[in-house]
C-alpha cells in the first residue's frame, strides 16, 4: 500500500508541476494551468443513527463567469449518487477555485457546504519537491530519475481530500423504511360509481373477497357466498374487466378497493340486468422503490393460512407480486321439509331431513405482473393470476318420508328412512393473463387504452354416493344403491377491449371504445351404479345417464360517451352502448346430439346523467340506464344434475336474456366531520329468469321427477330507498351505517304453478371504528335482513360441493330475517411495521339461511347454519422503502471531452 502511494503521488506531484510550468520552446503550458487531478471523498450518514444513506444526489457545484448573459452562475463539475454504506467519491477534480458541495436524499434536509483544496499544502508540498532535486516539479528541469527525494504526504492531502462523515438530519417528512401516504377516505362518489377502500377492513383479515363484501353499503352475501346488490345478482369484475374467478377464489388481503355500479353508465359492459357491477380492484401499488408485506394466521378449525406482496419500482419498470394460501375446513348443519304434490296439488308424500356437511382443503392464489414505461406517454402492462383449490366434501343425509298410501299401497308401511353418504373430492383451477397498453397524449386526459383478456379455468369431481332405504315394518323390502359421478368442466374466456378519452375542454368530454368477448364452455358427466372389489373407484358404468355438453358464447359491443357542462353547477353525461350476442350449444348423451342456438340482433342500451351542484358540499343527480342479462351456461345446459336426489336440477336451452331499465335519483351532503348520501331508485325487467319445477321422465327412470329448472316470468318491478351515512364522531370513533328500504314485484303468473308475488322489505348494516391507546383497534360490524323474496338469478350454488345453500328456490318463495353480528381486534406494533388481528364471524349464532318457496309440486322450507362463531388469528409484518433513485448505477462515466462537465446520473438528473 504504501509502494502504491508513493508511486502515485509521484505521478500526481508530477503533473502538478507540468500545470504550473512557465512555457517554453519545449510547448509546455502555461504557468497556472488549472488539471483536473483533484479529489473529494467521504460518506453520507444519517444524523440520527450514523448510518450510511444509500442513493443520496451528490454534486459539486463552481461559479462560472457566463459571457452570454454577462453574469455568474453555478455550474454542476461531478455529480452521483452514494453507496448503499453511504460513501463518495469525486474524481478528476480542478484543483484551483473554490466549490460548493450540495447533497440531497428524500425525507433529509439538503446539505449544502463551501469545500475546496488546501492550496497552501499544495505549493508547500511543491517547494519540498523541488528542494529535493528530483520531485520532476517543473517539466525539463531536476533529477528525471526521481533521486533525492520523496513525496510528502501533505501533497496527497492537498489534493486527495477526505470530506468525513457528513451527516444529514431528518426533515418532517422523513418517515423512517415505511412510506406512509394519507389515509384515503372510506368511499367516495364518482359520476356513476361509489369507490370503497378496504384496506382499514380488519374484519375481512385472512379471509377471502366474500368476507370484505360483506362490509360494503348495498351488498349483502349469504352464508354460502352468494352476493347480491340491492337483493339482485351483480356481474363481478376484476380490475375493471369480466373474470371466471369467483368471490370465494379471491383472497381478501389481495383487495385494494371495491367499485360499486348500481347503475353503470354505457361505457360498462351491459350485462349484469338489473344487478349492476361489482368491481373488485387488486393490490398493485406504483409507487418509486420497494414495498410489501408479508402476513401469515390460523383459524379456530387449526387451518393455517399465509401470504404476502411485494411491489418494486425501478426506472421504467414496476413489478407486483401477491401470493396467498389457505388451509379451510368448513361445517355447517341444515334441516328440509319437503312436501310433494300431485298435479290437483295433493300432498302424496312428505320428507323430514336433517343434514350435516364438512368441507375441508387448500386453496392457493398468485398474482404476477409488470408495467414498462417505455416513456412519460406509452405504458405496457402484463399480468396474470393463478389460483388451485381441492377440497373434500362429506355430506351426511338422513331423511324420513312419510307416504300416503293412496298412492302408494304396495309399500306395506307409509314411512321409510332414506339416508345417504356422499364423498366428493373436487379439485379447481383457474388461470388469468392480461396485456394492457396506455398512451398518453399531450393533452391532459387525452388517452387511448387497449388490453387484451384470456382465463382459463377447468375443474374435476369424483363423488360417490352411498344410499340406503329401510323400511321398519317390512325389512325385506330394504335396498341400498351405490352411485359413482365423475365429472369435469372446462371453460376459457377471451376478451379485447379499447377506450377513448378525449377531453375538447375542461368541462367537454368525449368517450369511446369497443369490446369483443368469446367464451367457450365444456362439462362431461359419466355414471356407474356400482363401486369396484374395494369399494372405492367407479363400476358398471350407466351410458344412458352420461352426457357431455359444449358451449359458445359471443358478445360484440361499441359505446360512445359525451359529457360536458351547462352551465357553472348543472352539468350531464350522455351514452349509448351497443351490443349483439349469440350462443350456441351441443348435447352428446346416449341418445343423438341435441344443437340449440340463438342469434340475438344489435340491441342498443342508452344512459343518462344529470348532475347538479347545489352548493360546494351538496350535490344532486338523476341518472338512467338499460342493460341485460343473459343465460349463463347453467341455466341453459339440459344437463340433469342428480347430486341432490330430492333437489333435481336441469338448465333450460330455450331462455332468453332479460332486459332491465334502471331509474335512480342521488342526493349528497359531505358536512364536516362526514358524508350522507340518500338514493331513491326503480327498476323494471322484462322476460325475468326465475326458477320453477317441473315433472318429466328423465332418462334411466320408470317414473316421472320434480325437477327444478329456469324459465322466463313476465317481468319484474322494484322501487326503494338507499340511505348511507359515514361520521367521524371523534378522531378516535367513527361508524358507517346502511339502510335499505324496498319493495319487490315479481310477475310470475304467466308459468305453471306460479303467481305473482309482492314483498316489502328492509336491510341495514353498520361499521363502528374505534381507535384505543398504544396501537390497538376495534371495528363492529352487524347486519339485518328483513323478510324478502328469494333475489332471482342466485344460481343455485357454491362452488365447493355441500354448500350450495340447499334446495333451489322458486320465484315464489322468500328468505326469513337474518343477521349477524362480526368484531376484530388488531394491534399495531414495531412503530406500525406489524400488526395483529384477531376477528369473529356470527358472533351469537344468528345467522341462519331460513327459506320457503312453493311451486305446482313442490312446497319446500329449509333452515340451514354455517361456521358460527368462526375465528381466525393473523399476522402481519409490512416493509417497504420509497427512493426516487433505489437501485440506479452509481458507475459514474467521465466524458474526456467534457473537461469537467456534468455528468449523467444514472440515467438522469435527480
Amino acid at each position: 500500500m504504501k509502494f502504491f502511494t508513493m508511486i502515485l503521488g509521484c505521478v500526481l506531484f508530477s503533473a502538478v508541476s507540468q500545470a504550473q510550468a512557465p512555457g517554453g520552446a519545449g510547448g509546455g503550458r502555461r504557468a497556472g494551468q488549472n488539471m483536473n487531478v483533484g479529489h473529494f471523498y467521504g460518506r453520507v450518514v444519517d444524523a440520527k443513527n450514523n448510518k450510511g444513506i444509500d442513493a443520496a444526489s451528490v454534486e459539486l457545484l463552481q461559479t462560472k463567469y457566463d459571457t452570454a448573459t454577462h453574469t455568474s452562475k453555478d455550474v454542476v463539475v461531478k455529480a452521483m449518487l452514494t453507496k448503499p454504506n453511504g460513501d463518495f467519491s469525486l474524481e478528476n477534480l480542478p484543483i484551483m477555485g473554490s466549490f460548493k458541495l450540495k447533497i440531497t436524499a428524500i425525507n433529509f434536509t439538503d446539505y449544502v457546504q463551501p469545500v475546496k483544496f488546501d492550496l497552501k499544502a499544495l505549493a508547500q508540498a511543491k517547494s519540498a519537491g523541488g528542494a529535493g532535486g528530483g520531485a520532476g516539479i517543473s517539466q525539463g528541469q531536476g533529477d528525471q530519475s526521481g533521486q533525492g527525494g520523496g513525496v510528502d504526504a501533505s501533497l496527497l492531502n492537498a489534493i486527495d481530500k477526505d470530506l468525513g462523515n457528513i451527516k444529514m438530519k431528518g426533515n418532517v417528512q422523513q418517515l423512517g423504511d415505511i412510506v406512509i401516504t394519507a389515509t384515503p377516505p372510506p368511499y367516495k362518489m364518482a359520476v356513476d360509481k361509489k369507490i370503497f377502500n378496504v384496506d382499514k377492513n380488519i374484519v375481512a383479515t385472512g379471509g377471502m373477497a366474500t368476507d370484505v363484501l360483506k362490509n360494503i353499503p348495498s351488498v349483502n352475501v349469504d352464508i354460502d357466498g352468494n352476493v347480491t346488490l340491492r337483493n339482485a345478482t351483480p356481474q363481478i369484475f376484476v380490475d375493471g374487466r369480466p373474470t371466471t374467478l369467483t368471490m370465494d377464489e379471491i383472497p381478501a388481503d389481495a383487495i385494494e378497493s371495491i367499485e360499486v355500479m348500481t347503475n353503470p353508465s354505457a361505457k360498462y359492459d351491459a350485462s349484469g340486468g338489473g344487478g349492476g357491477i361489482l368491481n373488485i380492484v387488486l393490490k398493485k401499488n406504483k409507487k418509486v422503490g420497494y414495498n410489501g408485506d408479508v402476513r401469515a394466521g390460523v383459524d379456530s378449525r387449526g387451518r393455517a393460512n399465509g401470504g404476502g406482496d411485494f411491489n418494486l419500482r425501478e426506472g421504467k419498470f414496476n413489478v407486483f407480486i401477491n401470493g396467498n394460501i389457505r388451509g379451510r375446513k368448513s361445517v355447517s348443519t341444515g334441516t328440509l321439509n319437503q312436501t310433494n304434490l300431485d298435479s290437483a296439488g295433493h300432498p302424496f308424500y312428505y320428507t323430514h331431513q336433517p343434514s350435516t356437511n364438512t368441507s375441508e382443503g387448500t386453496l392457493g392464489f398468485g398474482r404476477v405482473g409488470f408495467d414498462y414505461f417505455m416513456d412519460n406517454r406509452n405504458t405496457f402492462t402484463l399480468a396474470g393470476n393463478y389460483f388451485k383449490g381441492t377440497f373434500h366434501n362429506y355430506d351426511d343425509y338422513t331423511a324420513t318420508t312419510t307416504y300416503d298410501p293412496t298412492f302408494y299401497p304396495g309399500y306395506g308401511d307409509s314411512t321409510n328412512n332414506f339416508n345417504e353418504n356422499a364423498i366428493n373430492t373436487s379439485v379447481f383451477q383457474n388461470k388469468q393473463g392480461e396485456l394492457d397498453y396506455k398512451h398518453n397524449f399531450a393533452k391532459s386526459g387525452h388517452e387511448l387504452t387497449a388490453d387484451f383478456n384470456a382465463s382459463s379455468s377447468n375443474n374435476n369431481t369424483n363423488q360417490v354416493i352411498l344410499s340406503n332405504i329401510s323400511y321398519p315394518s317390512d325389512p325385506t323390502l330394504n335396498y341400498g344403491y351405490p352411485e359413482t359421478i365423475l365429472s369435469s368442466g372446462a371453460s376459457q374466456n377471451y376478451n379485447f377491449q379499447a377506450d377513448y378519452v378525449n377531453p375538447f375542454t375542461e368541462k367537454t368530454k368525449l368517450e369511446a371504445g369497443t369490446r369483443v368477448n368469446v367464451q367457450h364452455q365444456s362439462s362431461v358427466n359419466n355414471y356407474y351404479n356400482s363401486l369396484d372389489s374395494a369399494g372405492k373407484g367407479p363400476s358398471n358404468p350407466d351410458s344412458s345417464l352420461d352426457n357431455r355438453f359444449n358451449y359458445t358464447n359471443q358478445v360484440y359491443a361499441g359505446y360512445v360517451q359525451f359529457s360536458s357542462a351547462l352551465t357553472k353547477n348543472l352539468s350531464y353525461q350522455a351514452g349509448l352502448r351497443g351490443e349483439s350476442s349469440n350462443y350456441k350449444g351441443t348435447l352428446y348423451s346416449d341418445a343423438l346430439p341435441e344443437t340449440f342456438s340463438h342469434v340475438f340482433p344489435l340491441s342498443l342500451f342508452p344512459s343518462a346523467f344529470l348532475s347538479y351542484k347545489i352548493t360546494d358540499k351538496q350535490s344532486l343527480q338523476a341518472n338512467y340506464s338499460r342493460r341485460v342479462n343473459r343465460p349463463n351456461f347453467f341455466q341453459l345446459s339440459p344437463y340433469v344434475n342428480r347430486t341432490d336426489s330430492l333437489a333435481l336440477s336441469q338448465g333450460n336451452p330455450n331462455l332468453i336474456p332479460e332486459f332491465t331499465s334502471s331509474y335512480e335519483f342521488n342526493y349528497q351532503n359531505d358536512y364536516k366531520g362526514g358524508s350522507f348520501l340518500a338514493t331513491v331508485y326503480y327498476k323494471h325487467t322484462t322476460n325475468l329468469i326465475t326458477r320453477n319445477v317441473i315433472r318429466v321422465l328423465l332418462p334411466g327412470d320408470v317414473d316421472t321427477s320434480n325437477v327444478y329448472t329456469y324459465q322466463n316470468a313476465s317481468s319484474s318491478d322494484v322501487y326503494g330507498l338507499d340511505l348511507t351515512n359515514r361520521y367521524n364522531i371523534t378522531k378516535w370513533l367513527d361508524f358507517m351505517v346502511n339502510v335499505i328500504v324496498y319493495n319487490s314485484q315479481i310477475n310470475a303468473g304467466n308459468l305453471a304453478g306460479l303467481s305473482n308475488e309482492n314483498q316489502f322489505s328492509y336491510f341495514g348494516k353498520m361499521n363502528v371504528n374505534i381507535k384505543l391507546p398504544v396501537g390497538f383497534s376495534i371495528q363492529l360490524n352487524g347486519d339485518y335482513q328483513s323478510r324478502t323474496i328469494v333475489p332471482p338469478n342466485t344460481g343455485g350454488g357454491g362452488r365447493f360441493g355441500g354448500f350450495g345453500g340447499g334446495p333451489v328456490s322458486t320465484a315464489n318463495g322468500y328468505i326469513k330475517p337474518i343477521g349477524g353480528f362480526d368484531f376484530a381486534v388488531k394491534k399495531d406494533f414495531l412503530k406500525n411495521k406489524a400488526s395483529l388481528v384477531f376477528n369473529m364471524q356470527d358472533v351469537f349464532r344468528t345467522r341462519i339461511n331460513d327459506a320457503y318457496s312453493t311451486s305446482q309440486y313442490v312446497d319446500l322450507s329449509y333452515a340451514r347454519l354455517r361456521d358460527p362463531q368462526f375465528m381466525r388469528l393473523t399476522f402481519s409484518y409490512r416493509f417497504g422503502k420509497m427512493d426516487m433513485s433505489l437501485f440506479k448505477k452509481k458507475n459514474m462515466k467521465q466524458d474526456p471531452d467534457s473537461n469537467g462537465a456534468t455528468e449523467a446520473i444514472g440515467g438522469g438528473t435527480r
